[in-house]
């Protein structure tokens, strides 16, 4: 079988873009698990019923590296452990991490021990310092827009497929209303009109 997951860390992130990538790479969206930022803390529900369903054999899809983990020593622990239950992960923007250094480390317990902390944290510093200068960059240029008189703020309109697919991650317990609620960037209003929309007609 094959999951993906997404994770975000901060109020401002959406999980769209993570989830449209692992879409595109073939993931059906039950299968996708997910963890937002609640204001307190970053929950972890969707990690932690991820693990408790993965089986030898199965495939794991990430967009990026650093989202398996808050930190360096926790992402190379979760990567560490996936291996040692044999389930493949893929990292849709380091596709070399699953072609070298993952195989390197299933087949070898020598560099398993002595590469794999050295090799794994180079990777996760390098995505950090793109992610600094991305978050940077964005910045930079929604300061400018505003200065312009750009307006930002959700366009698109929530369609009843999108809201139940979030909805019903309620009832398997791994989404909170305010997680679909900062998820959607919806108003706790909104979220409860498109309940009497969607899901009580």
């Amino acid at each position: 079988m094959v999951y993906g997951y997404c994770r975000v860390s901060t109020k401002k992130q959406s999980l769209s873009r993570q989830v449209d990538v692992i879409l595109d790479y073939g993931v059906k969206y039950s299968n996708i698990y997910m963890d937002t930022y609640t204001g307190a803390e970053i929950k972890r529900k969707g990690l932690d019923k991820l693990r408790e369903i993965l089986t030898k054999g199965d495939t794991l899809v990430v967009k990026e590296i650093d989202r398996l983990g808050r930190n360096r020593s926790q992402t190379i622990d979760l990567i560490k452990e996936l291996i040692e239950r044999d389930i493949n992960l893929i990292v849709l923007d380091t596709p070399y991490l699953q072609d070298f250094i993952i195989r390197e480390l299933k087949n070898n317990e020598g560099f398993m021990e002595i590469m794999a902390n050295t090799l794994l944290a180079l990777i996760l510093e390098v995505a950090e310092q793109e992610r600094k200068k991305i978050l940077l960059r964005t910045s930079e240029g929604k300061k400018k827009a505003i200065a312009k008189g750009v307006k930002f703020g959700r366009k698109t309109k929530i369609t009843k497929e999108i809201f139940l697919e979030y909805y019903n991650k309620i009832k398997e317990g791994i989404f909170t209303p305010k997680d679909i609620q900062e998820s959607l960037n919806i108003s706790k209003q909104s979220y409860y009109n498109y309940i009497k929309k969607y899901v009580e007609t």
